[in-house]
């Protein structure tokens, strides 16, 4: 099935599961989080306010893992936002708690796809280090990214996130999909698209919830389509860079301001989006990775707490 045809399988399913499920524990509802998952202004402040009363969130990543941090620094700072979308390691009524680099013990999936005598991978260890520590009995959110997804093993993957599912039912696991490498659909074994197939279907046969960070890239805003045509990490494809082109299409939109600033008092842009940092246009992949975060972490909020 090709990428486009199944995410809007994707997609439908889980407006049907959203009408059913709006509490409970990570095996109980499916929460997938894409590209569509982009729109700030479907949040309500009252939903806003509850994520920063409820959520305790360890975030454990290297460089393309901060994407999305540097995507929220950016809207965070965003002077016509004010403090909407302000985080902070300290919890207090007026940011989202999050712990960034907050899961000591390993870096990445990448760097922890290997497993020990009992078939545990390095993340997970340090995963039940920091939950098993009394000092952080209040952590109810882990999420772990890739570097490379490429070359790993998504069976292995789903296999020990389901350990952790299973001994922590109080925390929310968030499944995670691997960046673009150029290697359009292809399905070799253990290649970026295989792999981020291997769990999309994971999630959805077990209703878990996925922040699928390469379709949040492999869409323009206008939802055209470009995993299929050998896309990197910065937004380049066969044929141009789709962040400079929409950007060059829609200059005064707010996505476009975001991205570049466009004469935003205050504001110069997003920059410093790992791997994504040139054109300057390609930042718009961390704006939209922070939009897709904060409409996952008010959905976790709403959903299990």
């Amino acid at each position: 099935m090709k990428a486009f045809g199944f995410i809007c399988l994707i997609l439908i399913i889980s407006v049907f599961y959203s009408c059913y499920f709006e509490s409970g524990t990570a095996a109980e509802a499916l929460l997938l989080v894409g590209h569509t998952e982009c729109d700030l202004s479907t949040i309500a402040d009252a939903e806003i306010a509850k994520a920063r009363r409820v959520l305790h969130i360890a975030y454990q990543h290297t460089s393309h893992g901060s994407q999305l941090v540097t995507g929220m620094r950016c809207l965070a700072a965003y002077p016509d936002f004010k403090d909407r979308y302000r985080f902070s390691e300290f919890h207090d009524s007026s940011s989202l708690h999050l712990y960034d680099y907050g899961i000591p013990g390993c870096a990445d999936l990448s760097q922890g796809d290997s497993e020990d005598e009992n078939g545990d991978t390095p993340w997970v260890a340090a995963t039940r280090g920091l939950l098993d520590d009394p000092s952080n009995s209040h952590i109810n959110v882990i999420v772990w990214s890739w570097c490379s997804i490429s070359g790993h093993n998504a069976e292995r993957y789903v296999v020990n996130m389901e350990k952790l599912i299973a001994g922590y039912p109080g925390v929310v696991f968030v499944f995670m999909t691997g960046h673009a490498q150029g290697q359009s659909e292809n399905m070799t074994p253990d290649s970026v698209h295989y792999n981020n197939e291997y769990i999309r279907n994971h999630c959805l046969a077990n209703n878990r919830v996925l922040y699928d960070f390469a379709d949040i890239e492999a869409y323009d805003p206008d939802g055209d389509y470009f995993w299929d045509r050998a896309m990197y990490d910065n937004l380049y494809y066969n044929g141009g860079n789709w962040a400079v082109e929409w950007i060059a299409e829609n200059p005064d939109s707010e996505l476009a301001r975001l991205a570049v600033g466009n004469g935003v008092e205050g504001y110069g842009g997003c920059s410093g989006c790992a791997h994504s940092d040139t054109p300057p246009e390609a930042n718009l992949n961390c704006i939209l990775k922070a939009q897709a975060a904060w409409l996952l972490w008010v959905s976790i909020a709403k959903r299990y707490f």
